[in-house]
């Protein structure tokens, strides 16, 4: 097959998309679009995934019938030959409709904030948001109704992953998260009532739901081996997720032999060191005292980042319209340690670097620094906004391929200055936490391992407190094959460089290359690269 660089079907089937889902357009900030910013499609209704289904055929036939794809048309076709087979191997999981870490009524919590990506610069921006509220008792309804659906066909989620749900809308509700950050550009007595009887009411009902009726019937078991089809949609997932010809026996003999090799450099750099057990004197020195200090010294190391780093093996100078912003993750995101969150497509609303600083005495600037090589410069900021501004179809600016950007993110925390033993510490360590997770993931997904079992894998391999490593494992719970991305990816990365510079390229034509290809998935990043660069 021969490609060309047309993206046609590519922009036709975003905006078709569009309009089955109009809440894309916070994203976009598209002026033929706008008319359609109050509405919140009801995602959980089987209309809505037939509408999909349907949209995602009618193009997968369209690119079957063209002679010729584009480089990135072939990227879409198989994207859509993933989706419905997948859509077809989920359909047993429609009963699990949220988890601890997705969750659209906790969504909307930050969104009404006025913290969330939707932008609220005028009175018909409120108005319209209001539309969407209402759609949140319908939709909580659905949530409710799958719910107890699953309860009948024994389909339910992890007790623990449950608890973490009562526990973060509680607080929300307690703390009242959802009040509204701005100045309010409508009535704040319609706005405020429209909040209570459309949010807070739908919060306290799934709640009430979760405490009384679902909780006594969760699973006392996790990981999708523990469902019918789930080891099948297990194997599925990580092939799609990672690479195509990955098996979670392979993925875990790799995280293994990855911890064998990591732990040997921190051996070695205990006994540079000197000072005994590593990790207890790393313990001693770590800690903030006050929580404040946190957000400037993380803006003191993203410019420093960008002149050490960025400059070094990157084109291009970064301007201060270019950096991103820094906050504290709010209430209801406690479960995350850290995330970015991109600007929209026309940066009226910069990108986003959150650190939870609700510990800061488990935080030093040194993690702090390999923390913002992943998520700032040359990371995720720098990636986001690179694609955000290049000339590719609009499906690939949201489509996001874990493997790639996080394998991206991974392979930017060994770019850094580790001249400092504490910065190669936490550099180390935070690898060693990515090669655990080939092992945790499969474990729990595939191998049926237990609480126990991961509590003890983590406790061997890190020192983490006991609340941080229960947060550690709902993650991966909640989100299959997600947490295999980071180390794969980063492998992927790696060997494509070496070629590439065992061939006499440079490092920086190299970057520009990987940035050019993506966002795309793992194979077809390696395949071009191959074909077209060594």
């Amino acid at each position: 097959m021969r490609y060309y660089m047309g993206e046609d079907i590519c922009n036709s089937y975003i905006r078709d998309y569009y309009y089955i889902n109009p809440t894309v357009n916070d994203f976009f900030l598209k002026d033929e679009w706008s008319s359609r910013k109050g509405e919140q499609p009801n995602v959980y209704l089987k209309g809505y995934d037939d509408k999909i289904q349907v949209l995602n055929q009618k193009y997968l036939d369209k690119l079957r019938k063209k002679g010729c794809l584009s480089f990135r048309e072939g990227i879409l076709k198989k994207d859509l030959i993933d989706a419905i087979h997948l859509q077809k191997l989920n359909r047993n999981f429609k009963y699990l409709p949220i988890n601890s870490r997705n969750n659209i009524l906790i969504d909307y919590v930050t969104e009404c904030s006025g913290e969330g990506i939707y932008l609220f610069q005028s009175r018909g921006d409120y108005n319209q948001f209001l539309l969407r509220l209402i759609k949140l008792k319908e939709i909580t309804d659905e949530i409710i109704l799958l719910m107890r659906k699953g309860i009948q066909k024994k389909i339910t989620l992890y007790r623990g992953c449950v608890e973490a749900i009562i526990h973060t809308i509680t607080e929300v509700l307690k703390n009242k998260s959802y009040r509204h950050k701005k100045k309010i550009l409508i009535s704040k007595k319609k706005w405020e009532g429209a909040v209570e009887e459309n949010l807070v009411e739908s919060l306290k009902k799934l709640n009430n739901f979760l405490i009384s009726e679902y909780i006594d019937k969760s699973k006392k078991t996790f990981g999708l081996h523990s469902y019918k089809g789930g080891k099948k949609l297990y194997s599925t997932l990580l092939k799609m997720e990672t690479l195509e010809e990955a098996t979670p026996s392979s993925i875990h003999s790799l995280g293994m032999n990855e911890l064998k090799r990591l732990m040997g450099l921190k051996l070695k750099l205990e006994k540079e060191v000197n000072r005994g057990d590593i990790d207890k004197y790393m313990e001693k020195l770590r800690g903030y005292q006050n929580k404040k200090d946190i957000i400037p010294d993380l803006y003191k190391i993203q410019d420093d980042i960008i002149e050490n780093v960025q400059k070094k093996y990157f084109y291009g100078n970064v301007k201060k319209k270019d950096k991103y912003k820094i906050k504290e993750i709010r209430l209801e995101n406690q479960n995350h340690f850290a995330y970015y969150l991109s600007g929209d497509l026309k940066d009226r609303r910069k990108g986003v670097f959150y650190i939870n600083t609700s510990h800061p005495e488990r935080l030093n600037k040194h993690e702090l620094y390999v923390l913002s090589l992943h998520e700032g410069f040359p990371g995720h900021h720098y990636e986001i906004d690179y694609h955000n501004k290049a000339n590719i179809s609009d499906y690939f600016k949201i489509s996001g391929y874990n493997s790639y950007s996080e394998g991206w993110g991974l392979y930017c925390e060994s770019l850094g200055d580790f001249k400092d033993y504490r910065r190669r510490y936490y550099r180390i360590k935070y690898n060693i936490l990515r090669a655990l997770r080939l092992v945790l993931d499969t474990g729990i997904h595939y191998y049926g391992w237990d609480y126990k079992m991961c509590y003890d894998m983590i406790e061997k391999y890190l020192s983490y407190k006991e609340d941080n490593i229960h947060r550690v494992i709902l993650r991966y719970v909640d989100q299959p094959c997600q947490a295999l991305t980071y180390k794969v990816g980063e492998r992927t990365i790696l060997y494509l460089r070496n070629k590439y510079l065992e061939k006499g390229g440079d490092i920086k034509d190299f970057h520009e290359i990987i940035m050019k290809l993506g966002p795309c998935p793992l194979n077809v990043l390696i395949d071009t690269f191959i074909l077209h660069y060594i």
